[in-house]
């Protein structure tokens, strides 16, 4: 495989430089290793408004080994993905995404030999689609916590329209699952590539340093929590056990409708991606006691980072969190969570256990190996 277009529905901007970084990684390692790579980022003109509407058709990316990558903003209208009535408007959403993902491919000079969608929709279907109609082998990232994109289209809807795909690339045994439990595709179909980290850029800073940057005290047990500030990623279980505790304090790197304010915050709010690492650096522990996920990203930078990792012991944890490098608890049980925090903040001999662990996983899940094994993949079923 020697190109590849990639279909996403939301790309890092100079308005979101944190939006899905991780297609943006991906893109860049896939470049880095050789491939020509092109991304198409539809912006909904009317929800975006005046800033998707500044940005240009085409912009090209240097990444950090100095290759390229092509980045195109169609424009289009969007109509959510949400139910009125008996209506959907995720169908009408899918059909204008698709024009301008195939409107925008009949413009390059050459086809791509693959194209690859991130998310089952509205990427995933307009790939496929796309690929029919141009004869383009499609393939589909399923990184969703949950079906739920599935289910707004319709289960039968999204059968008939992934027939022609030639397979799908799922962050985890649990998607996998998913995907198999609905009958979206064969099994054959689904190959299981854990998320990845950039290594050269996640990796464990001098904690004093750390500190500092963010104006945190140099001695004081601190807890990390990194994630959108709502209910499922369970930020209101990591505030109700830090704020029990004695001599424990936080700090919470996102945003959301739960805000973690108090004696016991120390900072609270978005980071710059770039910042990241010294975020989590900065911490004692890693917390994260979440519902449903795909695959965490944010579990995998603070593992690469050198974090003791306390999280939940769900499927979706099991590719990349084992009782060697992490503490697995009942993410609905408070007590367990409490518990947990209490015990490496009392303990340094295990925190220091669970540290090197943390860092040894995370040297398997790099991004470079990952694209690598895809890439590998692809070729196996093309």
């Amino acid at each position: 495989m020697k190109s590849i277009c990639i279909v996403t529905s939301k790309y890092p901007t100079p308005y979101n430089s944190s939006s899905l970084v991780f297609v943006q990684q991906l893109a860049w390692t896939l470049a880095d290793i050789g491939i020509s790579v092109k991304v198409i980022c539809p912006i909904a003109i009317n929800i975006d408004g005046s800033k998707g509407l500044k940005l240009p058709q085409k912009i090209i990316e240097k990444t950090s080994s100095k290759n390229t990558v092509e980045v195109y903003f169609p424009k289009y209208i969007g109509f959510g993905q949400q139910k009125i009535g008996p209506y959907n408007t995720a169908s009408l959403t899918l059909n204008t995404f698709t024009k301008a993902v195939f409107h925008t491919i009949k413009l390059f000079q050459q086809k791509p030999e693959v194209i690859y969608g991130h998310f089952i929709s509205p990427a995933g279907v307009s790939v496929a689609r796309v690929g029919k109609r141009l004869n383009i082998p499609s393939y589909i990232a399923y990184g969703e916590s949950s079906p739920w994109s599935i289910k707004n289209l319709g289960q039968e809807k999204v059968i008939r329209e992934l027939q022609t795909i030639k397979g799908i690339i799922s962050v985890s045994t649990k998607n996998k699952n998913d995907l198999l439990n609905l009958g979206i595709i064969d099994s054959e179909k689904i190959g299981v590539f854990p998320n990845a980290v950039r290594q050269e850029h996640f990796y464990q800073r001098d904690k004093q340093e750390s500190r500092k940057r963010f104006n945190l005290p140099e001695k004081k047990f601190i807890v990390a929590f990194v994630g959108h500030f709502i209910e499922r990623k369970g930020i209101d279980k990591v505030i109700k056990a830090v704020n029990d505790l004695d001599n424990v304090y936080a700090i919470y790197a996102g945003k959301g409708p739960i805000s973690p304010i108090g004696e016991k915050t120390l900072y609270s709010g978005m980071v710059n991606p770039e910042e990241l690492p010294w975020f989590y650096s900065a911490a004692d522990v890693f917390v994260l006691p979440t519902l449903n996920e795909g695959c965490c990203n944010a579990i995998i930078e603070a593992m690469a980072c050198g974090l003791p990792i306390i999280s939940s012991d769900r499927e979706f944890n099991y590719d990349i969190l084992s009782a060697d490098s992490g503490i697995l608890i009942d993410p609905e049980n408070q007590e367990e969570i409490t518990e947990a925090i209490n015990y490496t903040y009392a303990n340094s001999s295990v925190r220091k256990t669970l540290s090197n662990a943390s860092q040894k996983s995370a040297n398997r899940l790099n991004y470079q190996q990952r694209a690598e094994n895809i890439v590998n993949w692809v070729k196996e079923n093309v």
